[in-house]
């Protein structure tokens, strides 16, 4: 088994190549493949960039080029459910494309459909959803505290992180507006969070008969405040969880 493994922002990779036994380094599409050995297994870690787009085209050449057999995804993301709070993280069952929309097209589709897949949702395999929440409670329980500091962790408010597995939406936007927030939350059932690059991975996953999850830490609520702490808790914390629940998981794979 080959593991792709993909973060959207550099930081959300460099801890983890930091771990990484590279064996090669190849350049395809001006991203860097890094190949090798991670926490013992085969593995292929890439930075994608921002967007559907970018996310799209790396995930592929993870599939078709390098072989990827299962892929993770993980990163930073803005709660969208009430019950969440910065550190929180919440593990994909479902993803869904927030910006599509043909219904003036097609009205009798509805929202969010994808002509031709005929799906909106795109379903995250129990077995790997099940692995990851594991995953994610011991880096919390057993880790979290020896690789944060207790006063960054004060400072975000942080004191034991909850674990969620629900929809994760995407799009090509960064959010920051309350009002979109709560239309989401109102069309898509048990919404947990918004990003702009995991359903598109969940698609092409989809059309090569590939499993995919995507781990998101939240570093925000998607509202107008959603720029506070964005930067700081990106830089300084969420990269040891995001490198945390990996190493975990792909140990468990």
């Amino acid at each position: 088994m080959r593991i792709g493994v993909i973060g959207a922002m550099l930081e959300e990779i460099e801890l983890i190549k930091h771990e990484m036994k590279i064996e090669h380094v190849e350049e395809v599409g001006k991203r860097n493949y890094y190949t090798g050995k991670l926490y013992g297994r085969d593995a292929v870690l890439v930075f994608s960039r921002y967007g559907k787009v970018a996310s799209s085209s790396t995930v592929t050449t993870l599939i078709e080029k390098f072989g990827a057999d299962v892929i993770v995804f993980t990163g930073v993301a803005g709660a969208v459910s009430r019950e969440l709070h910065i550190g929180d993280i919440v593990i994909s069952d479902k993803l869904i494309q927030h910006d599509m929309d043909i219904t003036p097209l097609s009205p009798e589709l509805g929202k969010f459909y994808i002509p031709l897949i005929n799906k909106d949702y795109f379903e995250v395999p129990e077995s790997l959803v099940k692995k990851a929440e594991t995953s994610a409670m011991t880096y919390v329980i057993e880790n979290m505290n020896k690789e944060v500091s207790n006063e960054l962790l004060k400072e975000f408010k942080i004191d034991m992180p909850k674990i969620v597995t629900g929809t994760i939406a995407s799009g090509d936007q960064f959010i920051a507006d309350s009002e979109k927030i709560a239309e989401l939350a109102s069309s898509i059932k048990n919404l947990k969070c918004v990003e702009m690059e995991g359903a598109a991975v969940a698609q092409i996953c989809y059309e090569h008969d590939v499993p995919c999850v995507v781990i998101r830490v939240m570093s925000d609520n998607a509202d107008e405040h959603a720029d506070v702490n964005f930067t700081r808790f990106v830089e300084k914390a969420a990269s040891f969880f995001t490198r945390g629940v990996i190493r975990e998981l792909i140990k468990s794979l």
